[in-house]
């Protein structure tokens, strides 16, 4: 069922980024300039998200929804997961579509994949930092900060839910009403 769900869901976000030269999710090496803004902004999101867990007392590798492994960190993808949409996939689309990202200046082609130039990373950074920095409410009403405060905030109530302290409720972007 994730499987079906994951290939709906770029088979949508095609739509948007397929101008750009995404036809569907790649990695290992990325093989269009939408993937690998994708890969590199799921890379530091879950930078983010490790340390969110690291900083609540948890061990990032004993996780819930991926494999745990040696130099896996299951834990941090699992809370990554809630964020990766609103974070790096909403930033993404809109850096291309605003013209912040251009495959022909922001990406270059080797080792049979396409990755970003130095420019290119430096731009989606400081887009990706910007999203960082705006305000959200937690869906259940309980905080509103930063989408960087909120990934510290969700790994905060992750460890209390692992302790039994209290129930467990995911970050997700609301429907607009």
């Amino acid at each position: 069922m994730e499987g079906i769900a994951t290939r709906t869901y770029f088979e949508g976000l095609a739509s948007g980024l397929g101008p750009y030269g995404f036809g569907g999710r790649s990695r290992r090496p990325p093989r269009d300039a939408p993937n690998a803004a994708l890969s590199y902004g799921y890379a530091l999101l879950l930078a983010r998200a490790w340390l969110a867990v690291v900083l609540a007392g948890l061990h990032p590798e004993v996780g819930f929804l991926h494999v745990e492994g040696r130099r896996n960190p299951a834990l941090a993808l699992d809370l990554m997961e809630e964020f990766r949409v609103p974070v790096v996939d909403v930033t993404v689309l809109r850096a291309f579509q605003e013209g912040v990202l251009d495959p022909a200046q922001h990406f270059e082609a080797r080792g049979g994949g396409v990755y970003l130039n130095e420019g290119g990373r430096k731009r989606l950074v400081r887009v990706l930092a910007h999203r960082l920095n705006q305000e959200v409410r937690h869906p259940d009403g309980s905080k509103r900060t930063t989408y960087a405060g909120m990934i510290a905030y969700q790994g905060v109530r992750l460890a209390a839910a692992v302790e039994g302290r209290r129930a467990y409720h995911p970050f997700f972007l609301e429907a607009s009403r």
